[in-house]
C-alpha cells in the first residue's frame, strides 16, 4: 500500500510530457554519437605489408601461391574480389573457392602482423605470357559502413608469368561428327 501511494505521489509530481521529451533527447543524443563516431571510423582494419608470389610460373589451369604479410588491427566482416589480367589484357575473375589453405582471418587473433599463403587457381582461358593478380577486400566494421560505403583496402598486386597448359585443352565430351 506504501508503494502504491508512493507511486501515485510521483507521478503526480512528473510532469508527464516534460519527461517524455527529456527521455527522446537523451536517446536522440545517444544516437547522434553513435551515428557520428560510426562515421568517422574510417581506419582500414587490415594494412598489407609485403606480397611475395611463391610460384612465379603457373602454367594455365595451375594454382598461383602467393604469401602475404599484414597488420591487422581488428576483425570486420569482409568480402572479396579477386582478378587476374593476362598478357592480352584480358580480366578474368577466379573461382572464389582457394585450394589448401585456410581462410584469411579464420583463428587468428584480432590484432597484430600475421603471414599467410593464399592460393588461386588461374582460368584455363588465361592468356599464356606475364600475368597480374589484384585482390580488392571490402571491410564492414559497423552499420554505417553497411549502408554508404565500406572500407576499401587493395592488396598489392603481384606478377607472375603463365605457361601453357601441360596437356591439351580438348572438350569433356567430344563433338560428333554430323553423318
Amino acid at each position: 500500500m506504501i508503494l502504491r501511494r508512493s507511486w501515485n505521489a510521483f507521478w503526480r509530481k512528473v510532469d508527464v510530457p516534460a519527461a517524455m521529451v527529456f527521455i527522446m533527447a537523451a536517446l536522440a543524443g545517444v544516437g547522434l554519437a553513435v551515428t557520428v563516431s560510426s562515421a568517422l571510423d574510417r581506419d582500414p582494419p587490415i594494412e598489407f605489408e609485403q606480397a611475395t608470389v611463391l610460384t612465379p610460373e603457373v602454367p594455365q589451369g595451375g594454382v598461383l601461391d602467393i604469401q602475404y604479410t599484414v597488420v591487422q588491427s581488428r576483425l570486420c566482416a569482409a568480402t572479396v574480389e579477386r582478378f587476374v589480367t593476362d598478357s592480352e589484357g584480358t580480366i578474368h575473375v577466379p573461382s572464389t573457392y582457394t585450394v589448401g589453405r585456410r581462410a584469411l582471418i579464420d583463428a587468428y587473433p584480432p590484432e597484430g602482423r600475421e603471414s599467410y599463403q593464399r592460393s588461386v587457381t588461374i582460368p584455363l582461358a588465361a592468356a599464356v605470357g606475364p600475368a597480374r593478380y589484384d585482390a580488392r577486400f571490402s571491410y564492414v566494421c559497423n552499420l554505417w559502413q553497411k549502408l554508404t560505403a565500406p572500407l576499401v583496402v587493395r592488396a598489392p598486386a603481384v606478377e607472375f608469368v603463365i605457361t601453357p597448359a601441360p596437356a591439351p585443352l580438348e572438350p569433356l565430351t567430344p563433338e560428333q561428327s554430323a553423318g
